[in-house]
């Protein structure tokens, strides 16, 4: 009998043991935990501190909306009861006034109800001068933000701005900040909040070591439910090789946003992954400088752009993860008009053509001169990303055969990215070309990319084209909600920026993203795919 009870506990045991186990490897059990790798470390947790995807990323992880998109590119109340619209009477007649309505119960993770004041807050704060955020469009269309009560908002414009539903308090704009915690400060640019900031999201951060990964913890407050991951690391690994590396050897059981799209056929043989692959409201593009000495001139733009048959290269380089078919789309969407921003044909005998009459001729080595200057374009890329490596020794290839000599600058991933107060070389404007991939957002307004006002550091316009004719499309096509109307808008806005060519958009991004078989609840959105985290289970 003591044999039998010995060898009892001793099962016992050991099941607890495995039970633990599989817990801590993220398989199992209420107290599971789930690793990500990914290249990217932000600059700041503090999304309006933050840049393009990774600002949406954190903001889904960490913070609410008042929507956002679902996996089937539908917008959706997030803490909002639903969108606003002109049916719904959420949108004034005169499209000057927008009203939210706020479910009830929602609270941040530290128990206190967020209300309608907290938006408030979080608007005015974008607003405010003091605090460096990457960018004030959407939210400085509004003249007022008021809350009549604690689930009511009303915003009244300035005039009316179709893409604020997609901007303000949405995964392309900002989140909803806590304004208990952050009210009492002039500005929020170095608090401890941008380290270990707290929101309503479904996740809340327990430490960030920088250089290596932020863990988190589910919380517990989460309106739409405790998670049932317990436990989520992302964890920063620059290398693509390194991160699947991991991958094969269980110490991270996801991948998120791989960077590197030659990895793309490597991890669709991961045996116990899956890969989702999903085409997001974004592109690759090959940004040009419109105020660079070289690249002013939209005919040297468009030869170096004839120069490169970029169809074949993009296949190549990218191992059939993308396409150069209809990059437009990623950029203007639904609006997206194909005869009027078609493909960059390849064509180099009319590249020649184009910088001879541009002025730049051919010297007896081949490279092209104008005034005593070199065609000697400078194309920087993001480093440790083999795919654009290939892209950009390529593209010098294409480029010498029409008579320029390219040069190739890269640099690690936050440096490339990074804001002009830090000197980041593309929105610092020190590059001629870029190969460079962006997220513009979900409304096919291309203000924040095209227009005069918005030059860094005042917004996202890398290429710092300045063309009053674009500006007025681009007014046009944002003050009417008439869908109909502003697709046809949106076709001649695009005929011009194919004519003047400030970016080449050459593929529509996808999002490539790999879990392990047993995590489940996973699916892409436009925006992240974590825009359901909290919805993910084994």
């Amino acid at each position: 009998m003591l044999k039998r009870a010995l060898a009892a506990a001793l099962i016992c045991c050991l099941a607890a043991c495995s039970s633990q186990g599989q817990r801590g490897a993220g398989t199992s059990g209420a107290q599971s935990a789930l690793a990500i790798a990914q290249q990217r470390e932000p600059m700041s947790l503090n999304p309006a501190l933050e840049n393009g995807q990774s600002a949406t990323e954190w903001g889904e992880l960490l913070f609410s909306y008042l929507v956002k998109y679902d996996d089937r590119d539908r917008l959706v109340g997030d803490v909002a009861t639903q969108v606003p619209t002109l049916e719904n009477h959420g949108i004034s007649a005169d499209g000057k006034t927008i009203t939210y309505h706020l479910r009830r119960g929602v609270r941040f993770a530290d128990g206190t109800p967020l209300t309608a004041r907290d938006c408030v807050w979080s608007i005015n704060a974008i607003n405010n001068r003091a605090n460096n955020v990457q960018s004030r469009y959407g939210y400085d269309r509004i003249a007022k933000a008021v809350a009549p009560d604690d689930t009511t908002l009303v915003l009244h414009l300035t005039e009316p701005f179709a893409p604020l539903l997609t901007l303000v308090l949405a995964p392309q704009g900002f989140p909803i900040f806590p304004a208990h915690l952050l009210a009492r400060y002039p500005d929020f640019n170095h608090l401890a909040f941008g380290s270990k900031p707290l929101g309503s999201g479904p996740y809340v951060v327990d430490s960030w070591n920088h250089g290596d990964r932020v863990v988190m913890h589910a919380n517990p407050y989460y309106f739409a439910g405790k998670p049932k991951i317990e436990h989520l690391t992302i964890r920063f690994v620059p290398d693509a090789q390194t991160a699947t590396n991991l991958l094969q050897t269980h110490e991270v059981q996801g991948y998120f946003n791989e960077q590197d799209y030659s990895q793309y056929p490597l991890l669709t043989r991961l045996q116990g992954y899956y890969v989702l692959s999903k085409p997001v409201s974004a592109v690759g593009s090959m940004i040009f400088n419109t105020q660079g000495a070289v690249t002013s001139d939209a005919r040297v733009r468009h030869a170096l752009a004839e120069a490169v048959d970029m169809h074949d290269l993009i296949q190549k380089a990218y191992r059939g993860a993308l396409t150069y078919e209809h990059a437009g789309k990623g950029l203007f969407i639904w609006a997206y008009d194909p005869h009027a921003y078609p493909d960059v044909p390849y064509d180099p005998a009319h590249a020649r053509t184009l910088l001879d009459r541009a002025g730049w001729k051919t010297g007896p080595d081949g490279v092209r001169r104008k005034d005593g200057r070199e065609l000697e374009p400078q194309l920087i890329i993001q480093a440790a990303t083999p795919g654009d490596a290939i892209m950009a020794n390529a593209i010098a290839q294409y480029e010498r055969a029409v008579g320029a000599r390219v040069t190739i600058k890269q640099f690690n991933i936050t440096q490339f990215v990074a804001p002009v107060s830090e000197h980041g070389p593309v929105y610092g404007g020190m590059f001629d070309m870029a190969l460079y991939p962006f997220v513009n957002g979900d409304d096919p307004d291309t203000t924040d990319q095209f227009a005069c006002a918005n030059v860094p550091p005042h917004g996202y316009n890398k290429s710092r084209i300045c063309d009053p004719r674009l500006d007025a499309l681009l007014s046009s096509g944002r003050s009417t909600y008439d869908m109909a109307k502003r697709t046809a808008i949106y076709s001649r806005l695009e005929r011009l920026l194919y004519q003047e060519l400030p970016i080449e958009l050459i593929y529509q991004r996808r999002e490539i993203d790999v879990f392990t078989t047993a995590l489940k609840g996973v699916s892409g959105s436009s925006d992240s795919v974590f825009w359901n985290v909290g919805a993910w289970h084994y």
